[in-house]
């Protein structure tokens, strides 16, 4: 039903991507950002006649921009190329300082554009906190934090190993790391690259956890060996399925009597 109100869907995909982040599920929270973006960079011209809807999403839009920026800064993958290039125009200075680790730019962008959030729990109206207002957002802040600092180190880590195989002492030079630190991130690294993914089930009931890495590894003694897993996308159904197609609408056109 809130798909026949436009303000109504906006808003529910924006908290349905901001939860998936929040839950660490970060591959189908840029999922719902990306197809959302992409249908408001669509029907954007419709709602130009109307003053407050066209301002209500375009804040929408902005607010979601932001938060597929971060998602995809915890977890990198493919996007539409249109809204890649939008958010390279909004947000490209912020994602690199993001690539690099910084906090600080996490915490303004997440601090900004985040939802507005309510504590479930009835203060104590005789002694009330002066900042209560403030501590559930605080906490959501800090939960937030606390991911952002333990994958601090992997989306370098993933360039480095898409490189070559190396020796792990050789790598931890590269970071900056201890040998045994550099280990530590191995096991963080296949963890947090393995995301819950809504399938194709009726229900949230039917994930299921993928690898959404393009590299994996393993240590023999001590050495790091590489394997790609990124897997080729099959063109050649693609060709064949469009050639029956228009098999058949050229069998379609002779019985009405058209040329093909």
């Amino acid at each position: 039903m809130y798909s026949h109100v436009p303000e109504c869907q906006l808003t529910t995909y924006y908290y349905v991507g901001f939860a998936y982040l929040m839950m660490c599920r970060y591959q189908d929270g840029i999922w719902v950002f990306a197809n959302i973006l992409l249908y408001i960079q669509r029907t954007k011209n419709m709602f130009q006649r109307t003053t407050y809807k066209y301002e209500m999403i375009n804040k929408q839009n902005k607010h979601m921009h932001a938060l597929l920026a971060i998602t995809l800064m915890m977890h990198p993958m493919s996007i539409d190329e249109s809204i890649h290039l939008q958010l390279q125009e909004k947000y490209g200075d912020k994602m690199l300082h993001m690539q690099k680790g910084v906090p600080q730019v996490y915490e303004e962008l997440f601090s900004y554009f985040c939802p507005k959030f309510l504590s479930p729990v009835v203060p104590n109206y005789d002694n009330v906190h002066p900042n209560y207002h403030k501590e559930p957002f605080l906490q959501q802040l800090k939960v937030f934090s606390d991911e952002v600092q333990q994958q601090a180190q992997l989306s370098t880590i993933c360039s480095f190993l898409k490189l070559y195989t190396t020796p792990v002492a050789k790598l931890a030079g590269f970071l900056d790391l201890t040998e045994q630190e550099f280990r530590i991130q191995f096991p963080v690294f296949k963890h947090k690259m393995k995301n819950q993914v809504w399938t194709s089930g009726i229900t949230t009931l039917d994930d299921e956890f993928q690898s959404a890495s393009e590299v994996d590894f393993y240590i023999d003694k001590d050495m790091i060996h590489i394997t790609d897993t990124k897997v080729a996308r099959c063109y050649g159904n693609f060709f064949t399925c469009q050639i029956h197609k228009f098999e058949e609408l050229n069998r379609t056109l002779k019985k009405m009597g058209h040329r093909p």
